[in-house]
């Protein structure tokens, strides 16, 4: 369930899930019980001006509780998981940074970077990795895991690990250095998470998604996503990877080949339910993930 700590005192939950379902709004109401702070673990929310797309906590939730990590990548800058545990622990240097910490979002990579750590190697871009994902969601495991034990025959990664196992074929693949070698590098070796933890999820059957995701994208578009994706696309950032992401992506379609409206909706809510398909996907091959009675856990884990 955890990992070991120094202080007992400093606990993280991570709430995870797929996008829609509910995770921001949990969260802030148990930070606001527990007198926590939320830490961000979106791969888009991180960027500074990308808010309706994202579904980023607004100026009024962030003032109920501290809210960390949220909206300060400046384009064109392309954050990475290795960025991200950078300033994680740079963040918990500060005194006032309140536990327990409420780690949120639906980026599996992430959250499994900073459960596990992470080999210190050279940044590789978010859509290399990405692409792996694919495959192993389109594909399954087996045919990653044969390239690895090919090029890399000391692994010991384990077929069903698949958070290591995208990361070593990421290695292997974009910097050719071979994963069960870097271990003997003092400087490579990363501690996993210093403090107890728990996972508790949340999740729906597809066709309350399909209404959550529906009411998501009209608020999306009535709040102004056609006008937050031309900004960046009037100053040159339509291949900025994030805005590659969903919402985004489908806007900038919209805006440059001149679709109308219904398309976009239709548009926006076919990607967002792929999207959740493969969010489930990797998040059901995590058994630490609670998905049941969430408040009473984290209830027993914080007595």
């Amino acid at each position: 369930m955890a990992a070991s700590t120094k202080d007992p005192s400093k606990k993280c939950i991570f709430v995870v899930g797929p996008t829609a379902s509910g995770k921001s709004g949990w969260a802030l109401e148990q930070a606001i019980k527990y007198d926590g702070s939320i830490v961000n673990i979106d791969s888009v929310q991180f960027y500074k001006d990308l808010l309706i797309g994202s579904a980023a906590p607004t100026e009024a939730e962030k003032k109920q509780v501290p809210h960390y990590l949220y909206s300060y990548v400046e384009a064109p800058l392309e954050m990475t998981a290795g960025m991200y545990l950078k300033d994680f622990y740079e963040l918990l240097e500060r005194s006032d940074v309140k536990f327990p910490l409420f780690i949120v979002g639906g980026t599996g990579f992430y959250i499994q970077a900073l459960e596990k750590g992470m080999f210190n190697v050279e940044p590789i871009p978010e859509e290399f990795r990405k692409s792996i994902e694919d495959e192993l969601a389109e594909n399954g495991p087996e045919k990653l895991y044969l390239e690895l034990k090919q090029k890399d025959p000391d692994s010991k990664i384990h077929l069903n690990d698949h958070f290591r196992l995208v990361r070593a074929i990421e290695i292997i693949r974009y910097t050719g250095q071979i994963p069960s070698k870097l271990k003997s590098r003092p400087e490579n070796n990363k501690n996993e998470l210093p403090f107890d933890f728990i996972k508790v999820g949340f999740n729906f059957e597809k066709p309350v998604f399909e209404d959550r995701v529906k009411l998501r994208t009209a608020k999306m578009i009535q709040e102004g996503i056609i006008e937050e994706t031309s900004s960046f696309f009037n100053k040159g950032f339509a291949d900025w990877s994030p805005m590659q992401s969903v919402g985004y992506k489908e806007t900038l379609v919209y805006l440059t080949e001149q679709k109308n409206k219904e398309w976009l909706f239709e548009a926006i809510n076919q990607s967002t339910m792929q999207l959740i398909k493969k969010q489930k996907t990797w998040f059901k091959r995590d058994d630490a993930i609670l998905w049941s009675n969430q408040s009473n856990c984290l209830a027993q884990f914080l007595s």
